[in-house]
């Protein structure tokens, strides 16, 4: 008899057990289902942060470091136009040697020019190139970046993670 009561007494452990794994197993499928949109569930604290953030003055502080001896590359398109006023006068001074058929033959007669042309005028300008930089920087370069929280788009995050 005594090796029935021991067995009577572990015999509510199973059930126990089954109950326990049973409810862990509900738990663990609520918690999977609330992971399918994780951004429902982040989205009102990122909206809470980000008018938190828009209500300060916030700067976002960084220094970007380059390093000695970095190769640089930059193609620099340029397209410009540009409007050169012209004011200017343009002075001739020549000969002119005309033929001249007569009834008496050919003649040629030199006849001297001498005139101011004044020019007034805007003369358009396009200028379409592309400057081309290979170099190297010979020290360490430090930028230091500074970026206004205003100017980020927070609505537009904030649009992203909104369901």
């Amino acid at each position: 008899m005594n090796d029935s009561a021991p067995s009577k007494r572990a015999g509510w452990l199973a059930p126990a057990a089954l109950a326990v794994a049973l409810l862990s197993l509900a738990l663990n499928g609520v918690l999977l289902y609330q992971l399918r949109t994780p951004e429902r569930l982040l989205g009102p604290a990122i909206g809470r942060v980000l008018t938190r953030l828009e209500a300060q003055d916030g700067v976002i502080r960084y220094q970007v470091r380059i390093p000695a001896r970095t190769p640089l590359h930059f193609d620099i398109p340029i397209d410009e136009r540009y409007q050169v006023r012209l004011n200017t006068t343009l002075p001739i001074d020549t000969n002119i040697t005309l033929p001249v058929n007569t009834p008496f033959g050919s003649r040629t007669v030199n006849v001297p020019v001498k005139a101011n042309i004044p020019i007034r005028t805007n003369i358009p300008i396009h200028l379409r190139d592309t400057f081309r930089l290979r170099t190297q920087t010979q020290g360490e370069i430090v930028v230091p970046l500074e970026i206004p929280i205003s100017d980020l788009p927070l609505d537009a995050l904030r649009q992203a993670v909104n369901p």
